[in-house]
């Protein structure tokens, strides 16, 4: 891989700091840079800002609904020729990967250099709060990348080929070579654990990888892993330890522009200043936007056949356009991206949902179920909180798992994922896509492989 020792320009760790309220820092990425724990604490919001940068095929655009899109219950309201339909078309190419593997290593760079500055402080013990959460990032950013650009463990594929791990500061000629998929998971587990095991960051910090989001990303990691045992432990922790709280029947349709909700262990926080703008997820759920994510018609009227479920408010029928409003896509559409309280351009100004505390249950049901034991408490627990006079069951099954999955994270860059980590098919979007057709993987940008003259292998099905 190329150049993962970037410089980051001053002018974006200037926009970082001005978007997460921290004093400006001059530079954050050379080797006397970070002098000071304000500097660690600088160079932490450059590299979410370097992750989230707001430009097409980012974490915090079109990726972020990436699994949405390529989903059993999604369709395209229009097609404005946008990078979500080509998602959702299965017909990236080589050509049209660059940004969602930049961005992340260019992270990834900052998150290494900051450690090993960090390193050299002499106020370690304030320094640590801002080591731990550099590891936790490290673990999510690779985490993302290799849900993207690898298969899921428990999917079934033959392709067993991980990702190019960026776990120390490279010489700007280091070309990478993929680790195993196995290898992988491992390198994300290990990172989240070096944050856990800190035991810092216990407290809420909207915007910020904590203990708890680091915890409860890690349970999803062991769940994609296949360690059901791991998966329910730390899917506990959080639900028994954590200082969030499930969102009530009362709540839940008002707390999608918020900072900071109750159950909202980890988020991208955008703002006037730093979002992405007409590739931001909330423009493409518009009907005056590119109108490129729709919920499907066969999921809006599954959704909304129970008005005792609070989740059924958030989809909306807008098949008929009010008057003869020429911008006005028809169609069936997700709610929770209504803009932030207080956006100028609601559309565009809507923080990135990465975990919510209602993920722990469904985690925790998915892991016992497997491992033999009872998934149904932790499903009625959610569904007492989600549905108005609601009834206990004494027992779930995997599919019941799975279309509370579809209920609750429905627009939130899941749900492909869901299906394909269990082995199963996704029928959606007039496209048939089994856990191992290669299509569920993303090719690695033609750029990263051209340089690479032969180490960086392409995934299967892409030209190599």
């Amino acid at each position: 891989m190329k150049a993962l020792r970037y410089i980051i320009p001053v002018s974006l760790i200037l926009a970082a700091c001005e978007a997460l309220d921290q004093e400006p820092s001059t530079s954050v990425t050379t080797d006397t840079a970070i002098t000071s724990v304000e500097d660690l604490a600088n160079a932490v919001n450059g590299a979410y800002y370097v992750a989230t940068y707001g430009t097409i095929l980012t974490v915090a655009s079109e990726m972020s609904i990436y699994a949405d899109l390529v989903g059993p219950d999604s369709y395209q309201p229009a097609s404005s020729g946008q990078s979500a339909t080509r998602l959702a078309q299965f017909s990236m190419t080589p050509a049209d990967t660059y940004n969602i593997y930049f961005y992340l290593y260019a992270a990834l760079a900052s998150v290494n250099n900051a450690l090993v500055q960090a390193q050299q402080l002499e106020d370690q013990a304030a320094a640590a709060p801002y080591v731990a959460e550099l590891y936790a990032m490290r673990g999510l950013f690779h985490f993302h990348l290799a849900t993207y650009f690898a298969p899921l463990p428990t999917s079934g594929s033959t392709n067993e080929m991980g990702i190019v791990l960026s776990d120390k500061v490279f010489d700007i000629n280091y070309i990478g070579e993929r680790a195993t998929l196995s290898d992988t998971y491992a390198f994300i587990i290990s990172d989240f654990t070096k944050a856990i095991d800190s035991g810092l960051n216990q407290e809420r910090n909207p915007g910020h990888l904590n203990y708890w989001a680091a915890l409860a990303l890690r349970a999803r990691a062991n769940l994609y892993n296949g360690d059901w045992e791991a998966a329910l432990d730390d899917a506990e922790e959080v639900i028994e330890n954590s200082p969030y709280t499930l969102y009530t029947t009362d709540n839940y349709t008002k707390v999608w522009s918020v900072t900071g909700a109750d159950e909202m262990l980890m988020e991208y926080i955008q703002t006037d200043t730093y979002n992405a703008q007409r590739y931001a997820p909330g423009y493409y759920t518009s009907p005056r936007g590119y109108s490129e994510y729709g919920v499907s018609p066969a999921f809006y009227a599954w959704l909304t056949q129970n008005p005792s479920d609070v989740r059924s408010q958030m989809a909306a029928d807008m098949t008929a356009a009010p008057g003869s409003d020429p911008d006005f896509n028809a169609g069936y559409y997700p709610l929770k991206y209504p803009g932030n309280a207080g956006a100028s351009v609601p559309a565009y100004v809507n923080n990135i949902k990465v975990i919510r505390l209602s993920e722990m249950y469904l985690i925790a049901a998915e892991a016992a179920l497997k491992a033999g034991g009872s998934a149904a408490p932790y499903v009625n627990t959610l569904r007492r909180n989600r549905i108005t006079g609601y009834e206990d069951v004494e027992a779930v099954t995997l599919n019941d798992i799975l279309d509370e999955r579809r209920k609750e994270f429905f627009a939130e860059g899941q749900i492909a994922f869901d299906f394909w980590r269990n082995g199963m098919t996704v029928y959606g979007n007039a496209m048939t896509i089994s856990a191992d057709d290669y299509r569920t993987v993303l090719p690695l940008p033609e750029e990263e492989i051209d340089l690479a003259k032969g180490k960086l292998v392409q995934n299967p099905g892409y030209g190599n």
